[in-house]
């Protein structure tokens, strides 16, 4: 409507202009009806325009007023649906809790599913849960190598069968293998596992071997491509002695479900294996390897197959077979010199043999050189004692060597002034 006063409003002042250019130019005034035909358009002009947005106004506060009836209606079916919502996942929620605490499974809801533990106060991963189906199994292919390195992770190449050949000791094991989660470097499901445990084998694969994670691992994978429309719920959780960082064991527990979520006992033909009274097959593995002992408080590891023609006692005792052997090179200058000392000294005694019956005086100086005294320092040392209880406090005395006096007098040590 404002458009239409608008477009009156200016037809009429060009009007007016035109007319009035016109009188201007014959030399007269504006006739009075232009006048007044100019003052009546301004005048309804100003009316239309103060009258008609305010009862544009009016018109558009009854659709908002409408809105606002009709949003306060919709909030409130909101509130309600909302209100009966939560009842709803309120009630799902105990279900969930109770079927954890009776079987230990996740709740049933047809669709994939995984649950992982948090971290403890030690960094240690605790527990891997996952439902799936076949079709739920990740398609892309698993990155070759890891990068995180999980808490207690040490590794070590050890000899293994006859001791001609070596491999890793530990894999950083998956809970739940990358062909069921699709994760690679995820701390909370990632533990130390020794490969026998892991892979089967020292080096490389072998499914077969019922301690490994791999002979259930590919079993399970296998049961579910024999079972498209069913689930598997398969749960992981490494077992800790105290503050141990590695776990000593990893226990599996494992279930199929109907498309109900009923549920389908699996058996893989492991001598591992029970079955609780829910269905749900359980399997401790141990975390060991027949090569090596474990330290699982540091992660650390001891070989126990020795190196091809050798033994494990040979291999143990060369450190200490290095450290006397140095001990002896240290000491064997003394010894040497003592052995010359006495083959210089034979000479004289032999020379002097056929003289006179010796004195009291003699005898005494004989006495003398027979004596044993006591060098430090290897037998390096200008001074020699009579006793190493005369030595000062601070005296290595596993350096101590003995001799007679006579040789120490002749190697030209002499007795110790605190003596």
């Amino acid at each position: 409507m404002n458009g239409f006063f608008v477009m009156l409003f200016f037809v009429s002042l060009i009007w007016l202009m035109v007319e009035w250019m016109k009188n201007k130019r014959a030399g007269l005034k504006l006739p009075k009806r232009g006048k007044w035909l100019l003052a009546a358009t301004l005048a309804f002009f100003m009316i239309a325009g103060v009258t008609t947005p305010t009862d544009q106004s009016q018109a558009d506060d009854k659709p908002k007023a409408k809105k606002s009836a009709t949003t306060a209606s919709q909030s409130k079916k909101s509130a309600a649906t909302s209100s009966s919502a939560a009842a709803t996942q309120s009630s799902s929620t105990n279900v969930d809790q109770k079927q954890q605490t009776d079987s230990g499974l996740l709740a049933f809801t047809g669709k994939r599913q995984m649950v992982m533990g948090d971290l403890d106060r030690l960094g240690r991963a605790t527990y891997s849960h996952i439902q799936l189906q076949d079709k739920d199994e990740p398609k892309v292919k698993r990155a070759a190598k890891l990068k995180y390195n999980p808490v207690g992770w040490h590794n070590f190449k050890f000899y293994y069968g006859d001791g001609t050949k070596q491999a890793w000791v530990m894999n950083r094991g998956h809970l739940v293998g990358y062909q069921f989660s699709g994760l690679n470097d995820e701390p909370k499901n990632l533990v130390p596992e020794t490969a026998w445990m892991n892979a089967g084998n020292y080096k490389g694969m072998n499914d077969s071997n019922q301690d490994s994670m791999l002979f259930y691992e590919n079993r399970l994978d296998s049961w579910l491509a024999n079972h498209p429309n069913y689930w598997l719920d398969y749960q992981v959780t490494p077992i800790y002695q105290g503050d141990e960082l590695i776990p000593r064991q990893v226990k599996l527990d494992y279930v199929g479900l109907d498309s109900s979520g009923k549920t389908l006992v699996i058996k893989l033909g492991s001598g591992k294996e029970s079955t609780d009274s829910n269905g749900v097959t359980h399997v401790v593995l141990d975390n060991v390897t027949p090569n090596g002992t474990i330290d699982y408080a540091s992660g650390r590891a001891t070989n126990t197959v020795a190196e091809a023609g050798t033994s494990v006692a040979t291999k143990k005792s060369k450190s200490s077979k290095s450290t006397t052997k140095k001990q002896e090179q240290s000491t064997a200058p003394a010894t040497q010199s003592d052995a010359s000392v006495a083959q210089s000294t034979t000479p004289t005694e032999q020379s002097t043999a056929p003289a006179a019956q010796p004195t009291q005086s003699d005898q005494g100086n004989s006495g003398e050189s027979d004596r044993t005294v006591y060098v430090t320092g290897g037998g390096k040392s200008d001074v020699y004692w009579y006793s190493t209880d005369s030595m000062p406090a601070r005296t290595n005395k596993a350096n101590i060597i003995t001799m007679t006096e006579a040789q120490a007098k002749a190697q030209g040590k002499r007795l110790s002034l605190k003596q």
